[in-house]
């Protein structure tokens, strides 16, 4: 006689009759979130101060931010003529490193030791310009609101108030922000709606993601592949409210869409991907491609629909007067240039001994990923070495004053192909240890100093 199935079973016996690919998905993203949450809540518990000894025009002064409140502070660390270096003394205390005193955070007032009752001034340096949070109240809830940080502020900013002529938004485009609005009506918090939009998004991204792995690859490099995607060091930005896991759920459905001739959802996918992120305008030079490959029967009307991609972003452009540009130059100090600028302002950060290690770490993610997109142009299909090599150096064309080379860490998490080819090389056990255990460090220690306001990318 047959054991009735019991309950217990149930959740087991429907998740094993899933798609692989969904399996993959769904539990990659729910441990992610897991592994993220726990790392946070132990980031907090060990640091639960983030400070910095700053010199701002010309104004020594030192920065600190509660972790469990959300709450920035910024004083001058000039007391009775000397300058102080300040360091954390539990979650609520400083204290400076030339006489020993204790200083309270919320007040700037020595409480114990040497200087007890002296008080720092306010800096003239106001808070926003070291934590910035574009007009955005910061979340009251620290565990949940470490995920706030700078360029997610602006896409709440623009959800909770649209684009304004003067504040310089137009250079983030409308799509997430606009994903962030609608799904506020149910969460009834901008916040909260921009992590469930992220995460929601993550879920097709991923399946997508190993459903094309698996198009080119065997199961195993796909799962490793997967893998390297999500233990990369800067890989947090899928979960945070940013727009990498929306515009590469965009870009893959693009592409799986077009391998089936689907060119009208194609095109709106990479519509939508254009609206999201700049850079999704490339997207239709990889699906003409593949249109162009895949043969006959050929339809002229599908290839034409793919011209929706470059016209959505142009549309935008028109609709904000090309406010990008202006915004680009003036408020994110940047300029367009050529890709070699970065590396000749890089020699003179080096030489002038201003470069610091997010620098570093840009460079060389940019060195590794220019050649790993060689190795995808010689070793798989050319709509994807096209698709790599376009995003890859578009960013490349801008840089910010100072600052060669920013955010290509996080810009090359849309690079799939190139991480499918990694998955590969990992059957290989020492190229899979190889990749393993520095990007697993590196996760830790960037996304660590992401929640703690440190400029990861």
């Amino acid at each position: 006689m047959k054991r009735p199935l019991g309950l217990q079973s149930i959740p087991n016996k429907i998740w094993h009759q899933l798609n692989p690919s969904w399996r993959w998905a769904l539990g990659a993203v729910l441990l992610g979130r897991l592994l993220y949450g726990l790392w946070s809540l132990g980031v907090i518990s060990l640091s639960p101060l983030a400070v910095q000894n700053l010199t701002l025009n010309n104004e020594p002064v030192v920065s600190v931010f509660n972790l469990i409140d959300n709450r920035g502070y910024i004083y001058q660390r000039i007391v009775q003529g000397q300058v102080l270096s300040f360091q954390p003394a539990g979650s609520h205390d400083l204290i400076d490193k030339q006489t020993g005193t204790a200083w309270d955070v919320t007040t700037g007032r020595a409480i114990l030791g040497e200087l007890a009752g002296k008080d720092l001034p306010f800096s003239t340096t106001p808070v926003g310009a070291i934590f910035p949070y574009a007009g955005v109240k910061p979340y009251p809830i620290g565990w949940v609101g470490i995920w706030q940080r700078f360029d997610a502020n602006w896409y709440l900013k623009i959800a909770e108030t649209g684009y304004a002529p003067d504040d310089h938004s137009t250079v983030f485009y409308p799509f997430y922000p606009l994903l962030i609005r609608l799904f506020s009506l149910i969460t009834r918090n901008t916040y909260l709606a921009s992590l469930l939009v992220s995460t929601l998004a993550l879920i097709p991204a991923l399946l997508l993601f190993h459903k094309m792995a698996l198009e080119y690859a065997d199961p195993e490099s796909a799962n490793r592949a997967l893998i390297y995607l999500l233990i990369f060091p800067v890989a947090f930005f899928l979960f945070a409210g940013y727009t990498e896991s929306t515009c590469l759920a965009l870009i893959l459905a693009a592409f799986y869409s077009a391998r089936r001739r689907r060119w009208f959802m194609a095109a709106l996918f990479g519509l939508l991907a254009a609206l999201t992120r700049g850079a999704g305008i490339v997207l239709v030079v990889p699906l003409v491609t593949i249109w162009w490959r895949q043969g006959a029967p050929r339809r002229w009307r599908d290839a034409l629909a793919l011209l929706f991609i470059p016209s959505g972003a142009g549309a935008f452009l028109m609709f904000t007067n090309l406010g990008a540009f202006t915004s680009y130059q003036s408020t994110w100090h940047s300029r367009f240039v050529f890709p070699w600028e970065h590396f000749m302002e890089m020699g003179r950060l080096i030489a002038g001994q201003l470069a610091i290690s997010t620098d570093y770490f840009n460079l060389f993610i940019t060195l590794l990923f220019g050649c790993l997109i060689a190795f995808v142009w010689l070793k798989m299909p050319l709509e994807l070495g096209l698709y790599s090599a376009l995003m890859f150096l578009l960013p490349l064309f801008r840089i910010s004053s100072g600052q060669p080379f920013v955010s290509m860490s996080r810009y090359v998490l849309v690079l799939f192909p190139v991480f499918i080819l990694l998955g590969k090389w990992g059957a290989k056990s020492w190229v899979n240890r190889l990749i393993l255990y520095p990007s697993f460090l590196g996760a830790m220690f960037f996304s660590a100093q992401f929640w703690m306001w440190g400029w990861v990318a």
